[in-house]
């Protein structure tokens, strides 16, 4: 699967000559929902993203790596689970951008992969696993460019992550961030 998504980001980014280069640094919000448990599970994420925008399109073509950090502490019966759950996404995002001028929307796809840990610890004993699985979601957003080079672009991500020794999950994401064009 590594192959394939690799060889559909090359063929993307370099089906034009005459490309524009865009890189977005984003930061938000996350919150889990862990298959068969309880647990809810929210914190932080960092994505960095690379894009090309090739000319008379406005299709883009980006590969995004990020670091999810989640954690959660539930009670029942008296008794306290803590989870804390780390993950790293790559994956192929294509999107399409919707308007003209400053102020354009996008929606954006998710396919590729996730190297995660996964820790559950309580009174019932401690467990830990690494897996690496499928990533796939979309999102929605906004992107305001500040200038000729520079844009903020806030947006909405939904994601899937399977696994195959713990729970499958559902990521949520809401996050910001600040882009440069070259």
């Amino acid at each position: 699967m590594a192959r394939i998504l690799l060889v559909i980001l090359t063929m993307g980014m370099f089906s034009s000559v005459a490309a524009e280069g865009m890189f977005t640094l984003s930061y938000g919000d996350v919150s889990t929902d862990l298959e068969n448990a309880d647990a809810d599970p929210s914190g932080w994420r960092v994505n960095a993203t690379f894009e090309t925008l090739p000319s008379k399109t406005n299709v883009v073509h980006g590969l995004t790596v990020g670091y999810i950090k989640t954690t959660a502490d539930v009670t029942t019966a008296g008794q306290t689970t803590n989870y804390k759950l780390e993950t790293i996404p790559f994956y192929y995002a294509p999107k399409m951008l919707l308007g003209k001028g400053a102020f354009k929307g996008f929606i954006k796809g998710a396919l590729g992969l996730h190297f995660s840990e996964y820790q559950r610890s309580g009174a019932l004993g401690n467990i830990s696993a690494n897996d690496t699985g499928f990533y796939g979601g979309a999102s929605a957003g906004i992107m305001l460019m500040l200038g000729q080079k520079a844009f903020i672009n806030a947006e909405y991500e939904w994601a899937y992550i399977s696994n195959t020794y713990y729970q499958d999950e559902e990521v949520a994401s809401a996050m910001v961030g600040l882009g440069f064009k070259f």
